[in-house]
C-alpha cells in the first residue's frame, strides 16, 4: 500500500516537529492494529493496551529520534513485538489466560454487528477459531498479512525471519484453515471454485 506508506512517513516527519495533529492521526491509524498485534503475544487485553499506549507515549517523548526511522510501519510493529517479548521474559510476567477467558475474548471479537446470514456467521466463527488454533508464529504471520495488509517483506523484517519462511508459514496457515472448514462446507475451499459464490467475501479473501 504505497499511499499508506507515504502517509505514515509524512506523519512521522510532522511529529518530529511537534505536530500534535499528526500524532493524533497516527494514533487513530495504527492503535487498533498494534493493539491486535500485541494481543497475539500477551493474550491479555489489558497488558496489550498498556504496551501499545506506552509505545505512543515514547514516540511523542522521543519524537526527535524519528528522523532515524527508515520504515515507520515496520518500526511500529517491531517496537510492539520487542516490548511484548521483553515483558514475557521478565519475572513480572503475568499468567497466561485461562481457556474460559480466551473464549470470552474470542466472543468479544465476534460481537461487532455484521450483516452476514446465520450460515456465514457460523463460518466466520469457525474460521476465527481455526485462526486462533494456529501455532503462534503462523497465526501472527497470517494476521499481519491477511488482516493488517502487510507484505511478506515487511512481516519478515518485523519478525526477524526470512521472506521464504513467511511465505511458507502463510501457505501452511491457509492450508490448515481450508482443511478446518472442509468438513463443515462439504468441499475444500482451496480446490477449484466449487460453490465459491456461497462464501462471504470476507472468508474468500483468506484463501486468495
Amino acid at each position: 500500500m504505497p499511499e499508506e506508506k507515504s502517509k505514515i512517513l509524512l506523519l512521522f516527519m510532522e511529529i518530529q516537529y511537534g505536530n500534535k495533529v499528526a500524532f493524533d492521526e497516527l494514533f487513530v491509524l495504527y492503535y487498533d492494529r498494534l493493539l491486535s498485534f500485541a494481543r497475539q503475544y500477551t493474550k491479555q487485553l489489558e497488558v496489550a493496551e498498556e504496551i501499545t499506549s506506552e509505545l505512543f507515549v515514547k514516540i511523542w517523548i522521543k519524537r526527535n529520534d524519528l528522523e532515524h526511522v527508515n520504515n515507520p510501519e515496520v518500526y511500529l510493529f517491531v517496537s510492539i513485538k520487542n516490548a511484548c517479548l521483553n515483558l514475557l521474559r521478565s519475572e513480572r510476567r503475568r499468567p497466561t489466560l485461562s481457556a474460559e477467558v480466551m473464549d470470552s475474548q474470542f466472543l468479544e471479537q465476534l460481537s461487532s454487528p455484521i450483516n452476514e446470514s446465520l450460515e456465514e456467521k457460523e463460518l466466520l466463527k469457525l474460521l476465527d477459531k481455526a485462526v486462533n488454533d494456529l501455532p503462534e508464529k503462523r497465526r501472527i504471520i497470517f494476521k499481519l498479512i491477511k488482516e493488517d495488509g502487510l507484505n511478506s517483506k515487511a512481516v519478515a523484517k518485523i519478525l526477524g525471519i526470512s521472506i521464504r519462511t513467511v511465505e511458507n508459514q502463510l501457505y501452511k496457515a491457509i492450508k490448515s484453515l481450508a482443511d478446518s472448514l472442509a468438513d463443515h462446507l462439504g468441499y475444500h475451499p482451496q480446490k477449484k471454485a466449487i460453490r465459491l459464490k456461497e462464501f462471504s467475501r470476507s472468508i474468500i479473501l483468506f484463501f486468495l
